[in-house]
């Protein structure tokens, strides 16, 4: 799961990304849940960041618009490198992160390859192929978005406010909820036996997931909202 801070500075990967801070308060946590004792990173890699997320979108207004609007992310430039083709990259200030430091266009990418937390909107205007789908309808190699924020609570009443379709409020279980399931792969790709897809959703609650937000882009892509001090009971 892609941690957006948007992406802070991490993209954090799949089995739901959550803050590993709070899992100390947890005594249950060494069940199942195995902390990283990496040693330091190869130094061939120092400088290696990851930097941005690509999405091909159906809708590019519609995309800017949500990821702007909604969620606060800033143009950074659109490229129109054919009449129908055009590239474009969204991100968050990064001036004291989103909100207290404004950056200008110019300033954002001047500073993009040294950013984490960016977006990329491929969008192909002439496409007529239908078949493309997101995860939260059918689950392929990509699972969702992870977006940090202050308050939860706060963040799903401006969901409802703009208008943006919640596939889980706070405090609701997963279970039983299919773009949800389909995102995490929980659904039909894990397995076809109904009892142990139902497992597999109530393991998430072992992190808290049925605490946490999620909504959908105006493609479909599921993305998952955590609170940056993370509540009792996440992990």
């Amino acid at each position: 799961m892609v941690a957006i801070r948007f992406l802070t500075g991490c993209f954090a990967l799949t089995i739901p990304c959550a803050y590993a801070c709070s899992l100390e308060s947890r005594q249950d946590s060494a069940d199942f849940m195995t902390i990283g004792n990496d040693g330091p990173a190869d130094q061939e890699t120092i400088g290696y960041n990851l930097n941005h997320l690509s999405l091909i979108v159906h809708n590019l207004t519609a995309s800017m618009e949500f990821y702007g609007k909604v969620l606060g992310m800033r143009h950074l430039f659109t490229a129109q490198l054919t009449p129908s083709y055009s590239v474009t990259y969204m991100g968050h200030a990064h001036g004291g992160k989103n909100g207290t430091g404004y950056q200008t266009g110019e300033e954002l990418l001047r500073e993009k390859n040294n950013a984490a937390g960016l977006l990329e909107f491929q969008y192909f205007a002439n496409s007529e192929d239908t078949g493309l789908k997101a995860t939260t309808q059918r689950p392929n190699t990509f699972s969702h978005i992870g977006l940090i924020v202050p308050s939860l609570e706060k963040a799903q009443e401006r969901m409802e406010k703009f208008g943006v379709k919640v596939t889980k409020r706070i405090g609701q279980s997963a279970e039983g909820i299919a773009s949800v399931e389909n995102a995490l792969g929980a659904g039909d790709y894990a397995t076809k036996n109904q009892t142990e897809r139902d497992l597999l959703v109530k393991g998430q609650e072992l992190v808290g997931f049925a605490q946490l937000l999620t909504v959908e882009d105006p493609d479909g892509n599921m993305i998952e909202v955590q609170q940056l001090v993370p509540p009792p009971g996440v992990a």
